[in-house]
């Protein structure tokens, strides 16, 4: 035997060795493609249908976000309305107040001496006067 010829049967042996080696690989790799297309297929049947959901929600939340602004407009509107309806009766009632204020001080002093007249009135009437 040359050393050719054990070269080449050494040639033949590693080519068979790596065919051996490879063979399953190549197997395991053929079943994992496969299994990736049945994923690619599942995934691409329910993504669509998610990304669906995900934009009806996303168009639900907007609307949702647009109904509480405009709420939220109005709120602050009668919220103004009513601050100023406040105001608007602190400042009437101040008014009111300086204005009636004089005139319930001269009743009062007219009531006091409408009392102390009708006291002394009364007074009078009852002490006997003298001579009698």
């Amino acid at each position: 035997m040359t050393s050719s010829d054990f070269f080449s049967l050494l040639s033949a042996g590693s080519l068979f060795a790596i065919a051996i080696t490879l063979v399953p690989t190549f197997l395991q790799f053929r079943r994992t493609l496969q299994k990736i297309e049945v994923l690619t297929e599942a995934l691409s049947k329910n993504v669509d249908p998610l990304c669906q959901s995900l934009t009806e929600a996303a168009n639900e939340i907007q609307y949702l976000s647009t109904s509480l602004n405009d709420k939220l407009e109005k709120t602050a509107a009668v919220i103004y309305t009513a601050q100023r309806s406040a105001d608007m009766l602190l400042t009437t009632t101040a008014m009111l107040k300086e204005t009636v204020r004089p005139f319930i001080t001269q009743i009062g002093g007219f009531s006091a001496g409408v009392i102390a007249f009708s006291h002394f009135l009364n007074r009078s009437w009852k002490t006997p006067k003298k001579g009698e």
